[in-house]
């Protein structure tokens, strides 16, 4: 099969392989060997190890699964509301963060993913194309979501009030076609990959830390 793309545990014991038709394969970091491979329902578009040693999955259908690894079943589905394709997922140590084909992202608190009829906290409508980046700062208080597929598609969420920043980024920010994003360790700073091959880094003056 061929290999879609890549995740590793944050201990980066583990390193996940997500492959055509739904296949996705653990390897063990340190030997590389194969520990398992297992079928999602659908093609898997993107993936994550959560913590507790749970791998979430999800895809076309906008079908979500968790596997637990100790015993490498299913211990729930869930389909993300109103998702044709699930294109991104993030998570925090309080939510989960779900992007889809039609540029919305449903922010879920983390407990509630474990049931089969899971509600959204809150439905992020600002973007209109396909997500591309879902991405919490280390403290969980803010998620930066965006699409690469329309210029300066980018929005920051406060995951406290559940409201997006509203005066960042603005028409005259200079991001175009949004590719990546991450924060620094503290959050003092955001960096915004583009397609112009420009790294472009924000100061976020809300944290004193860099």
């Amino acid at each position: 099969k061929a290999v879609v793309s890549t995740q590793s545990t944050g201990d980066g014991e583990y390193v996940g392989f997500q492959g055509h038709e739904g296949l996705f394969s653990v390897f063990s970091a340190k030997d590389k060997q194969l520990i398992k491979c297992f079928n999602h329902r659908t093609r898997i578009n993107c993936s994550t190890f959560l913590a507790d040693n749970i791998i979430l999955t999800a895809g076309q259908g906008g079908f979500c699964s968790l596997w637990d690894m100790r015993t490498w079943k299913t211990i729930s589905d869930f389909q993300d509301e109103g998702a044709l394709h699930i294109t991104s997922v993030g998570h925090s140590l309080r939510h989960i963060a779900i992007g889809s084909d039609s540029g919305v992202v449903n922010l879920y608190n983390k407990d509630d993913i474990y049931k089969s009829n899971s509600k959204p906290l809150r439905a992020v409508m600002n973007l209109t194309t396909e997500i591309n980046r879902t991405v919490f700062n280390s403290s969980g208080e803010l998620l930066a979501i965006s699409s690469k597929d329309l210029k300066h598609s980018l929005r920051l969420l406060n995951t406290n009030s559940l409201q997006c920043v509203p005066n960042w980024p603005t028409s005259n920010t200079p991001l175009a076609h949004v590719t990546s994003l991450n924060f620094s360790p503290n959050s003092g700073y955001l960096g915004v990959g583009n397609t112009k091959g420009k790294a472009l880094l924000y100061r976020l003056t809300h944290f004193q830390s860099f």
